[in-house]
């Protein structure tokens, strides 16, 4: 199990905390190189347990970035479906090489999205910057403000 972990600076923008779950440590290196380099925090596990041992620690983990076929254990869909029952807030991302798809396009999933392998980290980062634009403009439309006189 690996953890690594870069602070921003203070004052910074928020850089919401990545969890890249795959077993290829070539992949978690790269991306998580990719990512960080872009200003995110990185948590980075090898297998299904492991990433779930690391959100219960760091329940601060926003995205989740996690190949759906691992050897040896549990698999992604089996963490979607545990991030869907306890954190169904976190977003998801499905990585795949047996997508039928070849473009890192969001295609909604039953608990998230996909982006099918190969890809650069530019197009993990441009994938999370959507789903988290799209996060945002979800929860401004169920927050309603206040009525006029209200202190």
């Amino acid at each position: 199990m690996e953890y690594e972990q870069r602070e921003t600076d203070v004052g910074a923008v928020h850089r919401p905390t990545i969890m890249i779950v795959d077993d290829e440590c070539e992949l978690r290196n790269v991306l998580g190189m990719g990512l960080r380099e872009r200003g995110y925090k990185v948590v980075e596990a090898d297998s299904v347990y492991a990433a779930k041992q690391l959100i219960r620690e760091n329940a601060r983990v926003e995205v989740v970035i996690c190949d759906v076929r691992m050897p040896g254990g549990p698999d992604g869909t089996e963490l979607a479906v545990w991030l869907y029952q306890f954190l169904p807030e976190t977003i998801l991302i499905l990585t795949s090489g047996y997508f039928p798809c070849a473009e890192a396009e969001p295609g909604p999933l039953v608990y998230g999205y996909r982006l099918p392998k190969p890809f650069r980290p530019s197009q993990a980062a441009s994938l999370i910057e959507r789903c988290l634009e799209k996060k945002a403009r979800d929860l401004a439309k169920t927050v309603r403000p206040l009525p006029d006189g209200w202190a």
